[in-house]
Formats: C-alpha cells, structure tokens, sequence
C-alpha cells in the first residue's frame, strides 16, 4: 500500500492522481465501462482505502468507484473536457464518503455508468445525501 494512494488524498490533491499519458486520448471511455469495466470493493472500502493507478485498472478490467473516478478523469483530460472534478458522496450515519464519482461539465461517471446530468441531478437520483465536490485543474 502506497500511502500516496490513500482514497482520502484524492480529493485533497486529485490532479495527482491523475494519469496524463497520451494513451488517452484513444481510450474509449464508453466502451471499457460497457463491456469490461467490473465494479469490485475493496476489502477496505472506507476510510482505509487505496486508489490504483488508472492504467492498472483499465488494464484490470476491475476496480472500485475511486479506481473508475481517475480513470475517467484520465480519460476527461486527455480529451479536452472541462469543468473537471472529483465528488465524495455519502450518506447518515457514515462519517465517511461511501462513494466517489468523477464529473465535467456534461457528465457524471459513476463505477461504470455514465450519465448526461450534472453532479446535483445525479444526486437527486442517487440513494446519497451529500456530494462534496472538488475541481480538479489539470496543468499540461
């Protein structure tokens, strides 16, 4: 475990996080969640909880909903989106985010589903009572 990784720390610095390879760019997003993308927790989901690298997960076919965030995140920034950012989302009693989700302006990627709405409407749909969002900038 990479200290570095801790899920927390992907909301405090996400643009780390973030893979910047030109690999990317032709990496289909819709795709990989349609056909190979499998959502798995991991045994520490919580608190405890440490993020792959993207490409490790892409190349995994499997990961958990911080894994699927970077990973679209990834993807988002090599593709030019804007409005880019990373969401914790949780709901009473948990004193601690229970999911993570990626966004741009136009979409919200949650392990494996994309949606065409913004983070608000995905959490009006959502069994989450909050979402604490961050942006994340993206430096070339």
């Amino acid at each position: 475990m990479n200290i570095r990784r801790w899920t927390p720390l992907t909301f405090v610095t996400p643009a780390r996080c973030v893979d910047r390879d030109d690999w990317w760019e032709s990496f289909d997003i819709e795709e990989w969640s349609d056909s190979e993308y499998v959502w798995t927790q991991d045994e520490w989901n919580g608190f405890r909880d440490f993020a792959a690298r993207p490409r490790e997960c892409v190349e995994a076919g499997r990961g958990d909903c911080e894994d699927y965030a970077l990973v679209s995140l990834s993807w988002a920034a090599a593709n030019d989106r804007t409005g880019l950012g990373i969401g914790f989302c949780w709901d009473p009693p948990y004193p601690w985010p229970r999911h993570v989700i990626a966004f741009d302006e136009e979409r919200v990627y949650s392990s494996g589903e994309i949606s065409e709405e913004s983070v608000a409407e995905w959490q009006a749909n959502s069994t989450y009572a909050y979402v604490l969002e961050r942006r994340v900038r993206i430096r070339s």
